[in-house]
């Protein structure tokens, strides 16, 4: 008995490992195109994000949030700031415009939450 509860338990374990979410570089994908790749921080951040994409008819990345987003802040690759701009909305949508080629960290500012939320943005 105690060895069809040991294959059980160690079955079980490898069936989780191998269905977890986190995917790359230790971030979490939650946008991947040829154009556009979007990672989050940590795995909490999928509390407050309903959904996001990357609509590529329009050129932009439309993303809609649980609660308001009062302002976005986008950071280049040296963690300098290279925008600020004030939405109070709960659809946020990013024009490819607005970015050349590069890495860039995207921090949101969201109603019920202290610090600023960054997520990675990568424009191929």
């Amino acid at each position: 008995m105690k060895n069809l509860l040991l294959i059980f338990a160690i079955a079980t374990s490898l069936s989780t490992a191998t269905f977890a979410s986190n995917i790359g570089d230790g971030g979490l994908a939650i946008v991947k195109t040829e154009k556009v790749e979007i990672t989050l921080a940590n795995e909490g951040q999928k509390e407050f994000i309903i959904s996001t994409s990357f609509e590529e008819d329009r050129n932009q990345i439309a993303m809609v949030f649980e609660t308001n987003v009062s302002i976005i802040q986008v950071f280049d690759e040296n963690g300098e700031i290279e925008m600020i701009l004030p939405i109070g909305s709960e659809s946020v949508n990013l024009g490819m415009s607005l970015f050349e080629e590069g890495q860039y960290q995207v921090g949101f500012m969201v109603d019920g939450y202290d610090e600023i939320q960054l997520t990675n943005l990568v424009i191929k």
